[in-house]
């Protein structure tokens, strides 16, 4: 198993302000490894990534260390390999109180993965003000068990046993990662984003919410695939709960799917997740 799912991040900033610029390179391990190859990452990896990096930036161009990554709009513009990376990331808008960069992975000089982050600065008061409410939990999580103090009790989910999936432990609550349907299960990665570093709420987030298309999915694996050409994820509050209860449903069309799922920690909602899937037979 390796360390963590990627190494040898160099980032360098230059510029101020609004111009402030962040370019650098970093290396994928095999952990990335996605269900359709081995050479090629899951969305969940490269997309945390992105977070890291405009975390980084929006931070330097702010000048505020309390900004929260709240929401990830990526589009794949080609596979990502599981290969040495460019990374950049741009000042969209600079804000008193919120951040929109641009970032994005390239392999030799092509762009394969882009992404619009927004950095907001958190309200106490309006948190206060909102009360219990703001963590209640939504409806779709009535149905399920209370959350357990440790996941870990919980049974295994039979994920498929690719790299990815196997450097994270999976939990089931409802459904099977091999039967077709609505699925939830608490999932959390043992190993970290990038060696020596805390995920954040919303790197957490997207590093999971990649595979909700997988846990609900509606067809055979091996008669079709189903790779998402988006991946949106919205943060509602901080959480530092390593766990993450992800309830996923996938609803089909012609040709096309929609995955859309609840994201939570043992407090209640913190987000939700939402990719647009092209469903192609891999017999042809």
């Amino acid at each position: 198993m390796d360390t963590a799912f990627f190494t040898e991040l160099n980032t360098e900033l230059s510029g101020a302000g609004a111009r402030t610029e962040l370019d650098g390179s970093v290396n994928s391990a095999a952990a990335c490894g996605g269900p359709w190859s081995d050479e090629l990452q899951h969305g969940g990896p490269p997309n945390a990534l992105l977070v890291l990096l405009a975390e980084r930036l929006g931070v330097a161009a702010s000048g505020r260390a309390d900004l929260m990554a709240a929401r990830i709009a990526a589009e794949f513009l080609a596979p990502v390999p599981v290969a040495p990376l460019t990374v950049s990331a741009r000042v969209l808008r600079l804000a008193r109180s919120a951040v929109l960069i641009s970032a994005e992975l390239a392999a030799d000089g092509r762009a394969c993965l882009q992404a619009r982050v927004w950095l907001m600065a958190e309200n106490g008061s309006a948190a206060d003000a909102a009360g219990t409410h703001g963590r209640r939990a939504p409806a779709a999580v009535a149905d399920t068990p209370e959350a357990p103090d440790d996941p870990s009790v919980l049974p295994v989910l039979d994920m498929y046993g690719f790299p990815y999936a196997q450097h994270l432990e999976w939990r089931a609550v409802s459904g099977a990662a091999r039967k077709p349907g609505p699925a939830a299960t608490w999932t959390r990665s043992r190993v970290p984003l990038v060696a020596g570093e805390r995920p954040s709420t919303l790197q957490r987030l997207a590093l999971v919410a990649d595979s909700a298309s997988g846990i609900s999915s509606l067809v055979d694996w091996d008669d079709w695939s189903f790779a998402n050409v988006d991946l949106d994820v919205h943060l509602m509050r901080q959480s530092q709960d390593d766990w993450v209860l992800m309830q996923a449903v996938t609803e089909l069309g012609a040709g096309l799917g929609l995955a859309r799922s609840t994201l939570s920690d043992r407090a209640g909602l913190i987000g939700a997740g939402m990719q647009t899937l092209l469903i192609r037979s891999r017999r042809d």
